[in-house]
């Protein structure tokens, strides 16, 4: 009996020694990355009243509505400079040459409103690419270096008209030699050089239009141009609003202004739907991937672990900071035992200290922004994928629906569908990694639809 007994609790230690090794290489541990709450709703709102939500869709219509034909204002006068015809309300409704706007994420109180708007300002990128393409000497380079281009500039056209007189001179001499002749070719190398001056003060002034122009888009953002907007917004809401308006550099960045670009350009009968696809995914550039630091991920996780804390960081870094401290006033004291008081490199001593600690404070900004940087989530695009379906073709015929899809790059959650880490969901459905638009529009055939997904990593 006594030896059954044993071996029955050697199996038993045997077995609890396996599940603590098991916990002890437990890599997963409690979750995750969680996201911000606006990218979950687009409203975040406390009521007591169950009914006041149902309202919010349209109110949210109402101030994009608002926001939309506040960046799509104009002025006739600045544009008529420039153009020589009127561009029409359909031509103007059809380019994407405009300032472009996302969805507005909302964020209540009991009596303000903050409205976030991504912006990404496309038709100032035109002003300037068309100032660079007008302009003959660059304005930010310094005057001496614009002097020595225009001297080049006017030798090289008085060498290009002796060359023209000479071969003249030449055609003319064969065939006759009039007076005339002579008094007409005298003041040949003044009127070249009067064109070519009209010619360069006409670009200098369409120049100057298009920095009026640049201007006036630039004023669409100042506070007190957008007075107006805030008070007919609060007509909607019937509270205080504040507005912060974040300009992207990219287009992809946000999904909504993607997914609009694309139907405003699928609108347009002259424009390819495919071409259209593709050429709006090949503005994306990849984010280079290590595949050996990533197989390193998957593979050796007890390397890796998923609930770092920043707080291990931050002390880690105050305590870095303090050794320092103590090191430099130790090596000043060592060296300033043998010195006079009245000697020149005692006084600096208090210098020496305060500069020490100046620069210690100057990298520990430093650390804890790099810090901060690694643990945030989502910070570059990995991939895009569009799907359109409709009545898309180009002939004046209700034809059958056509579905198109293009992607680039890969829209899975890394953590969940490589690493096997558990990942956050937002509102029980949605991946927390990207951003999905749905959007709708019709031609003159009949109606289509288009959905956009943005993912990050």
């Amino acid at each position: 009996m006594l030896n059954v007994f044993n071996a029955r609790l050697k199996k038993d230690n045997t077995q609890k020694a396996k599940l603590k090794l098991e916990n002890n290489y437990n890599y997963i541990g409690k979750p995750r990355h969680y996201p911000p709450a606006n990218k979950e709703w687009f409203n975040s709102i406390y009521v007591y009243n169950n009914n006041t939500t149902k309202l919010l869709p349209t109110l949210d219509k109402v101030t994009l509505k608002l926001v939309k034909s506040y960046f799509n204002f104009y002025s006739r006068k600045l544009e008529k400079k420039i153009k020589s015809r009127r561009l029409r309300i359909r031509g103007r409704r059809l380019s994407t040459n405009r300032i472009l706007i996302s969805r507005a994420e909302l964020k209540h109180t009991n009596d303000k409103v903050v409205i976030t708007i991504y912006v990404y300002n496309r038709q100032k990128e035109y002003y300037f690419n068309k100032i660079i393409r007008i302009a003959s000497i660059k304005n930010l380079l310094p005057n001496i270096i614009k002097i020595k281009i225009i001297k080049k500039k006017s030798l090289k056209i008085k060498s290009r008209v002796n060359k023209q007189k000479k071969i003249v001179w030449k055609t003319l001499g064969l065939l006759n030699t009039n007076k005339t002749d002579n008094n007409k070719f005298k003041n040949y190398e003044t009127s070249y050089l009067k064109h070519y001056v009209t010619r360069s003060l006409r670009k200098e002034m369409l120049s100057i239009y298009l920095w009026q122009l640049v201007s006036f888009n630039e004023s669409k953002f100042e506070k007190r141009y957008l007075l107006p907007l805030t008070s007919l917004v609060r007509k909607v809401y019937n509270k205080k609003v504040e507005f912060n308006l974040v300009n992207l550099k990219y287009l992809y960045l946000n999904s909504y202004i993607l997914s609009e670009t694309l139907v405003t350009k699928i609108r347009n009968r002259k424009n390819r739907l495919l071409r259209v696809l593709d050429t709006s995914l090949w503005m994306l550039k990849l984010p280079f991937i290590d595949r050996s630091a990533l197989y390193e991920e998957i593979y050796n996780r007890k390397r890796k672990l998923q609930n770092l804390k920043v707080d291990n960081t931050t002390d880690n870094l105050i305590s870095l900071k303090s050794n320092l401290k103590s090191q430099f006033s130790d090596l000043l004291e060592r060296s300033l035992i043998n010195t006079d008081p009245k000697d020149s490199i005692y006084k600096l001593k208090d210098f020496k200290l305060y500069q020490a600690q100046n620069l210690v404070y100057c990298n520990y900004p430093s650390f804890l922004v790099n810090t901060i940087f690694k643990s945030i989530r989502n910070k570059s695009v990995s991939g895009i994928r569009l799907e359109v379906a409709g009545r898309l073709t180009r002939r004046n015929r209700a034809d059958r629906a056509l579905s198109k899809l293009r992607y680039i790059g890969n829209i899975k959650n890394m953590d969940s569908s490589y690493k096997g880490l558990s990942a956050v969901l937002l509102r029980g459905y949605a991946k927390s990694n990207l951003q999905y638009t749905k959007l709708k529009s019709r031609i003159r055939i009949g109606s289509f639809g288009l959905k956009g997904w943005v993912s990050s990593s």
